[in-house]
């Protein structure tokens, strides 16, 4: 299994980066994730969506497409904030300062995001990240996450950070664009007063040693979403990973399907 670092955050700075060690399983995923790789020249492309609804229920959203590189071709790509289509950095509703996150073949989509609400009153956002990896796992896979998310005031009257309502979550994991595992359920929030910050507590995590949580095929892609309630001129800030492996024979179990074959193979030449 992998060694994964928490994808703990300190409100108001930025997370360390999540540590990845890849494994020979990724030699498993050639049909997938590493023909997205592979073609598109050593950039992995990640969608991203950030909605925003005010508190007169008006949405505001914006959609684009940014590149994570490995730029020291070491199989880990990576991704910041220059890489975040403007339209999608900052609006006059929110600006996103702090914009970070890896990906790697095993596959790992992670993120860690910090911005402001720049209307006087709460907005709920909504910060979808995903990426195509063609199909990992057949029939099943091992899955595991982790996330942090956090409130800082700015402008001395108090902030909230909170979920939505019932049935939603802090952070979900996306298989397919379905949800998957949520972290920080209805309710959870954190408050702080004048020009304080404050995390989400504890640090929530799923599939731990990450990944051994049991999950379906994937056929097509990964992804995380962020949603949540920020009081008006204060700065959120969020972190968080998604793991997806599949499940792959013990050598000894392949070889005993392997000198199973060769003797039914004989079999049939002598019958």
């Amino acid at each position: 299994m992998h060694s994964y670092a928490h994808a703990a955050l300190v409100a108001g700075q930025r997370p360390e980066p999540v540590l990845v060690r890849s494994r020979l399983l990724c030699l498993v995923l050639g049909l997938g994730w590493l023909v997205v790789v592979a073609s598109s020249a050593g950039a992995v492309p990640i969608n991203v969506t950030v909605s925003s609804i005010d508190e007169f229920n008006v949405e505001l959203s914006q959609s684009g497409q940014f590149d994570a590189t490995d730029s020291d071709g070491d199989g880990i790509f990576s991704y910041d904030l220059g890489d975040l289509p403007s339209n999608v950095g900052s609006t006059g509703r929110w600006d996103i300062t702090e914009w970070s996150g890896i990906l790697n073949p095993d596959p790992v989509i992670s993120n860690s995001f910090n911005v402001t609400n720049l209307l006087p009153g709460t907005q709920t956002f909504i910060i979808t990240l995903s990426t195509v990896t063609g199909p990992i796992g057949a029939p099943t896979t091992l899955t595991g996450g982790s996330a942090q998310g956090g409130v800082t005031d700015a402008n001395g009257n108090g902030a909230t950070l909170s979920t939505t309502g019932a049935g939603t979550a802090f952070y979900t994991s996306l298989l397919d664009g379905a949800d998957f595992v949520a972290l920080y359920a209805d309710p959870s929030s954190v408050s702080v007063g004048g020009f304080l910050s404050g995390n989400l507590s504890p640090l929530e995590d799923f599939g731990t040693p990450i990944p051994s949580f049991p999950g379906p095929a994937v056929a097509n892609s990964i992804g995380i979403r962020f949603q949540f309630d920020l009081t008006g001129t204060d700065r959120a800030t969020g972190s968080g990973v998604f793991v997806v492996e599949p499940i792959v024979p013990e050598p000894g179990t392949g070889l005993l399907l392997g000198f199973g074959l060769l003797v039914i193979a004989g079999l049939r030449r002598n019958s």
